[in-house]
């Protein structure tokens, strides 16, 4: 074939069509779902403002249209992640609160990262912790973190780090559950009592986080500096 024929047949072939599923946004605070000729979109954002956004979809673009508040989308495929953005302006605003967007990447979950697969894994850690088996409760809830985080909503990734340092302790690995509440530095570090997180809709998650994770860290021999 000619090579200006060739690049033709490439140009005219247009963007990825992505593939139904559903898809994590980056973070763990929402998804994408892409069913049959319609998708799906809820975002939870900061201070609990959500985005909520469903229409139709064909080949790479979607379109929301409740109310007269007519948004398009976009849904760029890369590997096994779809980059969403809106084109409608403030119309596409209309459907999310102040603090939330749903721009940005969703991403397919990786084997064992699943929403059922992850409270599959909790529930056998859990009988493993509870019958005092720790080695092979860490090696169990280790995946969590090493390869399930990027899906992973923030407020379960922090329990979920909480959990594994507290059984690395228990099977003797100190310097190993530091180095699993470190990302947690903020919550370890912040006085009792004082606010933490600055969001007032999650204030009492965020306080039993950091409560959780200072008394995990003292166990495993952190030190405050003064």
């Amino acid at each position: 074939m000619h090579v200006m024929a060739m690049v033709a047949v490439v140009m005219s072939a247009g963007p990825v069509e992505p593939k139904a599923g559903t898809y994590i946004f980056e973070g763990g605070a929402g998804e994408l779902v892409l069913g049959k000729g319609r998708f799906e979109i809820n975002v939870v954002g900061a201070n609990a403002h959500v985005c909520q956004v469903g229409g139709v979809w064909k080949g790479a673009t979607g379109v929301a249209n409740e109310e007269g508040e007519k948004c398009e989308l976009t849904f760029v495929v890369t590997g096994d992640s779809i980059a969403v953005t809106s084109v409608g302006g403030e119309t596409c605003r209309s459907y999310c609160g102040a603090r939330a967007s749903f721009d940005g990447k969703y991403l397919t979950p990786p084997k064992g990262c699943t929403r059922t697969e992850l409270k599959k894994t909790r529930a056998t850690f859990k009988k493993l912790y509870d019958a005092k088996k720790f080695a092979e409760a860490v090696t169990t809830l280790t995946p969590l973190v090493t390869t399930c985080e990027p899906v992973v909503d923030r407020f379960e990734r922090f329990w979920i780090r909480n959990d594994l340092a507290i059984a690395q302790h228990h099977a003797g690995d100190d310097a190993a559950c530091l180095v699993t509440l470190e990302p947690l530095a903020e919550y370890r570090d912040a006085p009792p009592g004082e606010p933490v997180g600055y969001e007032p809709s999650f204030a009492d998650e965020f306080g039993k986080i950091a409560k959780a994770t200072r008394t995990n860290a003292q166990r495993c021999g952190f030190v405050w500096k003064k």
